[in-house]
């Protein structure tokens, strides 16, 4: 997937990250997440989805932060709210 705008995929409606994940990832009920777990996050109600993290436990995750770096933050319910899906690692070989 290349960076995105502001405006990445938007004016079309496209979930491409989410396609992308679908494609490498095995999508997960947002019921049972756990450590290890991408999480897609949807910024604003109504905009494509296109920021994700990996959990590093039930209350915090790992995500690439703008200006910031790569940070860990805590899994705030501001966050949590955003999040719209889950995806595992097959390990299934």
């Amino acid at each position: 997937m290349p960076p995105y705008t502001p405006d990445w995929a938007e004016p079309q409606g496209e979930e491409s990250l989410w396609r992308a994940a679908e494609r490498y990832l095995v999508e997960k009920p947002l019921e049972s997440l756990a450590a290890g777990d991408v999480v897609l996050f949807r910024m604003r109600d109504g905009a494509v989805a296109k920021h994700l993290g990996i959990l590093t436990g039930p209350e915090s995750f790992i995500h690439a932060y703008s200006g910031h770096g790569v940070v860990e933050n805590a899994l705030t319910p501001p966050w949590h709210r955003r999040i719209v899906a889950s995806f595992g690692f097959d390990l299934g070989g």
